[in-house]
């Protein structure tokens, strides 16, 4: 794919980042695999996202998240990455296609939903300049398992969006067993506030649990290390351990 060289000015925008958005905007209709063709035919640099760089965001916070443009049908997200974040599981609300850039060493999570019961289809490194397709059906989570801080580039979008494009996105909670409703960051341990609906009884198999459970554990010890001591995040992190020696005491299925 090669993008038009007559790009409209998107005021404030890096030049690469407005030739994104020119070529998804100018597209008749898109898929994943041309939306993952259009971020890899900008040619996006690292030093084009700076200005959105969040590392600093709050403990509770999984990663960063800064929204660098809203277009009709599709949206365009920087994510910042410190050692150690990772988003809760999810998958993007009514996003139809997309595609994730990675400017680190990221790894990839993917897993499957089938009568309430999730589990883990693959979790593999998602190197630095490697770009993904995303579809409607993707259920996945993306974390920092390093030491260096990165970017990633994320766009989603949808052929008639009634809301926000990642609206109405899924959580899989499997500390409250429950798939959780959100319109904004994935986050472990969202606050109700942040939480439009929950449907009840989710489950999963003993790997994914105990991945879910570590990474959850790890965010609670690290707003409690920052002074965030409430009762809540002590009983919660006291569960955590507990249920991570249960199934640490259960024989791998891998």
């Amino acid at each position: 794919m090669v993008i038009k060289d007559a790009v409209p000015a998107f005021l404030g925008q890096p030049a690469r980042i407005q030739a994104l958005i020119h070529s998804l905007e100018t597209q008749v209709s898109i898929t994943p695999e041309i939306a993952k063709e259009c971020v890899q035919a900008a040619n996006i640099e690292v030093e084009d996202l700076q200005q959105w760089t969040d590392f600093e965001h709050p403990i509770a916070d999984s990663y960063g998240r800064q929204l660098i443009y809203d277009g009709d049908n599709f949206e365009i997200m920087v994510m910042s990455w410190a050692p150690g974040d990772y988003s809760a599981i999810h998958d993007h609300g009514a996003a139809q296609w997309g595609a994730v850039q990675s400017f680190g060493e990221a790894e990839h999570a993917i897993f499957r939903l089938e009568h309430m019961q999730l589990s883990t289809v693959s979790v593999h490194p998602f190197s630095a300049g490697t770009i993904n397709s995303v579809d409607h059906d993707l259920i996945h989570q993306m974390g920092n398992p390093g030491d260096q801080p990165f970017l990633s580039l994320h766009v989603y979008g949808c052929l008639s969006p009634s809301g926000p494009v990642t609206g109405g996105a899924r959580m899989f909670d499997l500390y409250e067993e429950s798939i959780q409703y959100t319109d904004g960051g994935v986050f472990f341990g969202l606050p109700s506030d942040q939480i439009s609906r929950q449907v009840r009884g989710l489950q999963g198999d003993r790997d994914t649990t105990l991945r879910h459970h570590q990474q959850m554990l790890d965010r609670v010890q690290r707003r409690l290390a920052s002074g965030e001591d409430t009762i809540h995040l002590l009983q919660v992190a006291t569960t955590l351990q507990q249920c991570i020696a249960d199934l640490n005491t259960v024989t791998s299925s891998v």
